[in-house]
């Protein structure tokens, strides 16, 4: 994978608040630690790896065998990793150049509720302190997929291929405009590599 960990997949949301998150976080940590985004956009595949991990596959379902890292499959149940742009990252602490997966230093990623963000660590089951994620009354219409749907259209806006309404409803007119625009028939890395690559990080993401 080449962009697990490249910031240009990020909610804009989260793009504008990553470095100041990082430098908060970075200024509580020891000398010689430091935090950086480790884990950004997964495809569904992608998260299906991280679901079967501590798990096998028998009698139709999948048990649990030891330590899971994630309730969310990427197919029935999304992850926030899994959108595009995605709504969630996680940090990883490093003492120089070794990456610390395991610490009591990730306490300090609570630093990023301070930049309005959502903070696994508070979760009361599968706590995850590495991740941090949007808070849902910050999408538009209060709706993930309309958000996201939104982004993806005014970029289409950008493009000069869609004069519809700015609705987040991703139907027919939008997929025409992708498609028009990109040569892609559905919102994938290639397409938004094409977007972000012409027109950079929304900043107008916000009606």
């Amino acid at each position: 994978m080449t962009y697990d960990r490249d910031p240009k997949y990020l909610h804009p949301y989260i793009a504008e608040r990553l470095q100041s998150i990082l430098d908060g976080i970075n200024t509580k940590l020891p000398a010689n630690h430091t935090a950086r985004l480790i884990s950004a956009h997964r495809t569904p595949a992608d998260q299906f790896e991280i679901f079967k991990k501590g798990r096998i596959f028998k009698n139709g379902t999948w048990t649990k065998t030891g330590q899971t890292f994630t309730d969310k499959d990427g197919f029935i149940r999304s992850s926030r990793h899994n959108y595009l742009p995605c709504t969630a990252f996680d940090t990883g602490i490093f003492n120089g150049t070794v990456y610390l997966p395991d610490s009591p230093l990730y306490k300090l990623v609570k630093e990023g509720i301070k930049s309005g963000m959502d903070w696994g660590g508070n979760w009361t089951s599968l706590v995850d302190r590495p991740h941090l994620e949007i808070p849902t009354a910050e999408f538009f219409k209060q709706n993930i997929e309309k958000d996201c749907g939104l982004i993806w259209q005014k970029y289409l806006v950008k493009a000069g291929t869609y004069s519809k309404s700015l609705d987040g409803i991703f139907g027919a007119e939008s997929l025409k405009s992708l498609e028009e625009a990109t040569g892609q028939k559905e919102r994938n890395l290639a397409a938004w590599d094409q977007l972000i690559g012409q027109f950079g990080i929304l900043k107008d993401w916000r009606l």
